[in-house]
């Protein structure tokens, strides 16, 4: 072997270690308890609804409803302040807002009382804001006042972010939550004029591109579901190509799907759907979810609820989503709960929703499940792959090899400092 080839590859090794070390990594968490039941699945809908502005019939109910906690299930952790104040948070797509319980609320305030809390007295860095914040619910709204102080996500910080201290929340919708409060991922057109955690991280130059990506374990733990990829992709977790569609308009992660059928029944063409990594559900316009229900022989129970027959699983059709020209497939696995109801019968739920004026594909985890999914904000696109099989974060191959140019790539934009492995 020549000198100047045992110069390169030491070289070459360190290029590759200086490029892992560009990708900032946060573990995603998931919810203990994998059991749905028939009360939290409704009172996900409350939330699902309030995101999207829509009136859900079952918010004027009682909330009652509410006391088993919505079934929000990925999170992750947060710290604020100096010195560091910490948090376990959704990790939501389909919103904006960060917001976390302020020590100032009431001692009634049941959902703060059982979640951590910020003390802004007890954070050198924080600076006083005060401007007032609200969140409409159909059981109340959530309300408090903005602040601004450091938030560290797994070692990423941020300076001067501005957040809600939330000091009243609604009836007992939050009581049970496995989150204190929510990181909004959208675009900051839906924030009420705060610029987002991932705007400031792109700003302070956090990362190297304006770019996160996530994958969801749906057979994760608590302690191992998922991964949040701040500033890039990471090609040990999905196979294929990264299919990216243009975002309809930066407020919601929000894109043209290009049909969903089911049994060879058209269910969309060219219809609008968002990427909502803060819902479970699948939420559809009416039209579709009556031809749903037809295929899958379901009980509609009103409210956007349908059931079928828990016998009846293994013979139900897939249902074909195709975006960018690539078809993701989802089985009866994944889109049908089982949930238990309040007389402790088992039922087989839909996991296909309907909410009253949504006229939109709202993708859930049902779907973001079972793909990987890049979001663009520096380029305004969203891009999917398919899963490798038994994918698991965090084990990289041995051998790197550069993915052929057919695979689409966006190689200028990411840069090819960013290792990439093709088994």
């Amino acid at each position: 072997m020549e000198v100047g080839q045992l110069i390169i590859i030491p070289l070459f090794l360190l290029l590759l270690d200086h490029s892992m070390g560009q990708l900032r990594r946060t573990p995603i968490t998931r919810q203990i308890n994998q059991n749905k039941t028939h009360a939290n699945v409704k009172a996900e809908k409350i939330l699902l609804a309030a995101k999207y502005f829509l009136v859900d019939r079952q918010s004027s109910q009682t909330t009652q409803v509410l006391a088993n906690g919505f079934n929000l299930e990925y999170t992750i952790r947060l710290c604020i302040g100096t010195p560091p104040q910490c948090f376990n948070l959704q990790f939501d797509t389909g919103s904006s807002d960060l917001w976390v319980p302020s020590v100032k609320c009431s001692s009634t305030n049941e959902a703060c009382q059982k979640h951590n809390k910020y003390n802004s007295s007890a954070s050198s860095s924080h600076v006083e804001d005060g401007k007032g914040f609200s969140i409409q619910y159909g059981s109340g709204s959530l309300s408090g006042f903005l602040s601004t102080d450091t938030v560290d996500i797994d070692g990423m910080v941020i300076r001067n972010q501005t957040f809600a201290e939330a000091i009243d929340e609604p009836g007992s919708a939050f009581v049970n939550t496995i989150f204190d409060g929510i990181i909004g991922m959208a675009f900051a057109s839906i924030s009420g004029g705060v610029t987002t955690p991932f705007d400031n991280i792109i700003r302070q130059g956090l990362v190297k591109h304006p770019v996160f990506s996530v994958y969801l374990r749906r057979d994760g733990t608590s302690q191992s579901g998922g991964e949040v990829i701040w500033g890039g992709i990471d090609r040990s977790i999905y196979r294929g190509c990264i299919n990216y569609v243009p975002v309809s308009m930066p407020a919601y992660w929000q894109f043209t799907a290009n049909s969903v059928k089911i049994e060879g029944i058209l269910l969309c063409n060219g219809c609008q759907a968002i990427a909502d990594t803060g819902t479970s559900l699948i939420a559809v316009p009416l039209r579709a979810y009556k031809a749903i229900n037809k295929v899958l022989n379901a009980t509609d129970a009103g409210d956007g609820e349908a059931f079928v027959d828990c016998s009846s699983l293994c013979r139900l059709p897939n249902v074909n989503l195709n975006i960018g020209g690539t078809t993701y497939t989802l089985t009866p696995k994944d889109y049908i709960y089982k949930v238990q109801a309040d007389n402790n019968q088992t039922l087989c739920l839909s996991g296909f929703t309907y909410l009253q004026g949504n006229l939109l594909w709202i993708l859930g985890d049902i779907f973001l499940g079972k793909v990987y999914t890049v979001f663009d904000v520096g380029k305004e696109r969203i891009g999917f792959a398919k899963l490798k099989k038994h994918s698991s974060y965090r084990v990289y191959a041995s051998s790197y090899v550069k993915e052929p140019s057919s695979y689409g790539i966006d190689y200028p934009f990411y840069g090819d400092e960013y290792s990439r492995f093709f088994t």
